[in-house]
């Protein structure tokens, strides 16, 4: 069984001017942790009356929150975000994480005292390592995607979303954690160092941390930082086409505090992204742009509407270092075949379909190659379609071009020349992508792959 997959939306919203259009991006962040830290921290804390009302409205809104969370990240990348969830994600999800910051480390940092004895300071210690809770800062929470796309006519009623896009961290979720931890500073500041220095057991009780969770301090020097301990991938979409991906490396600094407490962080900026993508311009009346961030290990398709020279319209996926055809290109015998593709594409050869399979084959999470490039729908047991290959059914043709009705397959030409009368063919069929060879007149699916770049 290949593994699930974790997905958290994002959203963005467009305010377009007569040039370019600016985007800003808000977190779904992972509401259920915020509120089961909630439950545990009422059952471990004692609580003075004043916190005790604003725990008991915090935990209200929490609920209310997670609600609203649920509805909104199960809205399809190619639906289109309504206003209320755009509000969500705007305006109410971060007031919420600014105030639960502000809160959940305010009834941490109850346990902490002034005090020179030793049982006392080491008590401060440990509850200013408590409060600094790495398992808040959840790095789909924290990083985002910051930058410009601008709207450009075609002809043909398409339209060219040029993008100039980078990592960043959003402004607001970077003033509630600068706050949350200027707050920690100013309670634990003292407790932490000594003689100019941390304190030892400060740095043995930081050192101790899980460092193959989601995120944990460390100190390096005079810093403590906020580490990455996972790889985590993210997707990045525009309705339900994708424009990029990236895996954040395990062991990514994301933040830091110095021994005098000034609070610092990462910076991304020189990971971006600047290119375009072309969509129908019906589609953009009607849907305006809904982008999106799905976050997981899945390799997500990155799918392309291209315009050839000629006028036709075709899909096509990138998958490696590779880009097909995401739809079929008609079927006809070998000749056919290797003139069918339009210029600056080819008809695929078995090294490229090696490649292909290779690629499927290491990076699908224990799905076979055959289910990871089978489409969705059309077959009688679908596939997952992993990388939008969307390879469908045909009537699997056998060696002297009769119709087999007991396996459901697709066959696609090779370029490849197996003698005088023969060529080769690879086929998806069941859980399997295989090669053979056949009768060069025989009748076969045609599939295309990119060989030069196409610009506008």
């Amino acid at each position: 069984m290949f593994k699930k997959f974790l997905l958290i939306l994002f959203v963005f919203v467009i305010a377009a001017s007569a040039s370019d259009v600016t985007v800003t991006y808000q977190s779904s962040g992972d509401i259920k942790d915020r509120i089961n830290l909630l439950k545990n921290m009422k059952n471990k804390f004692s609580l003075d009356q004043n916190q005790e009302q604003e725990y008991n409205a915090l935990w209200e809104q929490a609920n209310s929150i997670a609600k609203m969370n649920d509805r909104c990240s199960s809205i399809s990348l190619n639906e289109v975000i309504d206003e209320e969830c755009q509000h969500f994600y705007e305006i109410d999800l971060p007031q919420f994480e600014a105030k639960f910051f502000e809160l959940t480390g305010e009834f941490k940092l109850n346990a902490v005292k002034a005090s020179n004895s030793l049982s006392d300071k080491r008590a401060m210690i440990e509850a200013c390592v408590n409060a600094l809770s790495p398992e808040s800062y959840q790095v789909s929470s924290i990083i985002t995607v910051i930058g410009e796309v601008t709207p450009e006519p075609l002809e043909n009623d398409l339209a060219m979303i040029r993008y100039n896009l980078a990592l960043g961290i959003n402004d607001e979720k970077k003033e509630a954690i600068k706050s949350r931890l200027e707050k920690w500073y100013e309670a634990c500041g003292d407790a932490i160092t000594s003689q100019g220095d941390f304190s030892p057991l400060f740095i043995q009780k930081i050192n101790k941390q899980n460092r193959h969770s989601k995120t944990f301090f460390d100190i390096k020097g005079n810093l403590i930082r906020l580490i990455t301990g996972q790889q985590e991938r993210f997707s990045y979409y525009i309705n339900d086409r994708l424009l990029f991906g990236k895996s954040n490396a395990k062991g990514t600094p994301l933040l830091s505090i110095t021994k005098n407490g000034i609070i610092g962080f990462a910076n991304m900026s020189n990971i971006s992204w600047k290119s375009y993508a072309i969509f129908p311009e019906k589609e953009i009346k009607q849907k305006g742009f809904n982008g999106r961030i799905v976050w997981g290990k899945r390799p997500a398709p990155r799918r392309n509407i291209r315009a050839l020279k000629n006028g036709k319209v075709i899909k096509s996926v990138v998958i490696g270092q590779q880009e097909w055809f995401a739809m079929d290109y008609g079927t006809g015998d070998w000749d056919k075949a290797k003139k069918t593709c339009p210029s600056g594409w080819h008809l695929p050869s078995d090294d490229d379909w090696r490649q292909l399979g290779n690629f499927v084959r290491d990076n699908s999470y224990e799905a076979p190659i055959g289910i990871s490039l089978r489409a969705a729908f059309g077959w009688k047991k679908p596939g997952i379609d992993l990388y939008g290959f969307s390879a469908k059914p045909d009537t699997y043709y056998g060696e002297d071009n009769e119709n087999i009705r007991d396996e459901e397959c697709v066959v696609y030409w090779s370029s490849n020349n197996s003698g005088e009368t023969r060529a080769s063919r690879w086929m998806i069929c069941g859980e399997n992508l295989k090669n053979s060879s056949a009768k060069k007149l025989n009748s076969y699916t045609i599939r295309c792959i990119k060989n030069n770049e196409i610009h506008f």
